[in-house]
């Protein structure tokens, strides 16, 4: 049985997105058994990933982890190994082992540098070189593994319930970056308008970086005078993945949520300020939708840390509940769960 080793760590929402290539790939390889490399804490998230026979975690930071990892790895003697990620720690952990990749992600760095310094006609419109998902990139990884055509699926669909799950519609208002985050008075609003359209009961996700401003914010108002509606916090990324997987749509930001809902098979309705398409992390999902603002400012920064030029997060600010309501309703239809 031939051996393949993929290294990916990075954050949540770009070990999804390569979930989904792991998943194609084991469709377009059958007789292959993928090992991947990553982060320790996305370990058991990543061992539930179709596609993926075993999970070589990443313990410890510096060196030393990383050689120790490499004695391990060394050990299983594999015949082809990707190198999904491309940074300074993947290139060490395949020098320390003494392989070299068979096929290196490219990432387009210096293009999107280009688009930070130059403005856009529109953020739907990509330059040329940018005019594919960061999917596309790992995709083009396959070619030393199969010459069957990889078609990426969403490598925790089996988390689903059988048959159309109840409709509940899920809220993520959170985000690595303030700057990335739709206003929770936003949030809040989206909540009374889906109880007067449809009655949907919603469960909202929080994590340890909304305890800053969840706190007497206007949504956590909105959410205890409610219910209907159940908050998952705190929980592991497996928990978090089922819970998605309950959802008939969530809301997000550009965040690492989005890409785990998209993996479950839950469309989104994503909500994108400082960042655009040509970074690669738009939906995946065909039912998934996109909300954004027109600027000519967008985008202002790579990961979307920078702050606001403007001093007032336009690109977000301009994005009314109203349009996130009919979005979601578009998905799970008006009146579903019995509302008035």
């Amino acid at each position: 049985m031939a051996r393949t080793l993929i290294i990916r760590f990075g954050a949540l929402g770009d070990l999804c997105i390569c979930g989904w290539f792991m998943a194609g790939l084991a469709d377009a390889a059958p007789g292959t058994r993928t090992t991947l490399v990553t982060k320790a804490r996305f370990a058991a998230l990543a061992e539930a990933f179709a596609g993926v026979d075993r999970v070589a975690p990443l313990r410890g930071r510096g060196p030393a982890g990383l050689l120790a990892l490499s004695r391990a790895l060394k050990r299983d003697r594999h015949d082809t190994v990707l190198d999904a990620h491309g940074v300074l720690r993947s290139h060490l952990l395949a020098l320390f082992m003494g392989r070299r990749p068979d096929a290196r992600i490219r990432k387009d760095t210096v293009e999107r540098l280009r688009l930070l310094r130059r403005p856009t006609p529109s953020p739907d419109i990509p330059p040329p070189a940018l005019d594919r998902h960061l999917l596309d990139r790992f995709v083009a990884l396959a070619g030393p593994v199969t010459d069957t055509v990889v078609k990426p699926r969403p490598p925790l669909a089996h988390l689903r319930p059988a048959g159309p799950p109840a409709p509940r519609v899920g809220l993520a208002p959170g985000a690595r970056w303030e700057t990335k985050r739709w206003p929770n008075d936003r949030f809040a609003r989206l909540l009374d308008l889906l109880r007067e359209a449809a009655g949907v009961p919603v469960t909202l996700f929080l994590g340890p970086q909304e305890t800053s401003w969840y706190r007497g914010s206007r949504l956590a108002e909105a959410v205890a005078h409610r219910d209907d509606v159940d908050v998952v916090r705190d929980r592991g990324l497996l928990d978090v993945a089922d819970a998605l997987a309950r959802c008939s749509v969530v809301v997000t930001n550009d965040s690492g949520l989005l890409h785990l809902s998209e993996a479950v098979g839950t469309p989104v309705v994503a909500i994108f300020g400082p960042t655009v398409r040509a970074f690669g992390y738009f939906p995946l999902s065909p039912r998934s939708r996109v909300l954004e603002t027109d600027l000519d400012c967008r985008p202002c920064s790579r990961t979307g840390s920078r702050a606001c030029h403007r001093n007032d997060l336009a690109c977000l600010t301009q994005i009314g509940a109203e349009a996130a309501c009919d979005a979601v309703l578009d998905l799970v239809g008006p009146g579903a769960g019995g509302g008035t």
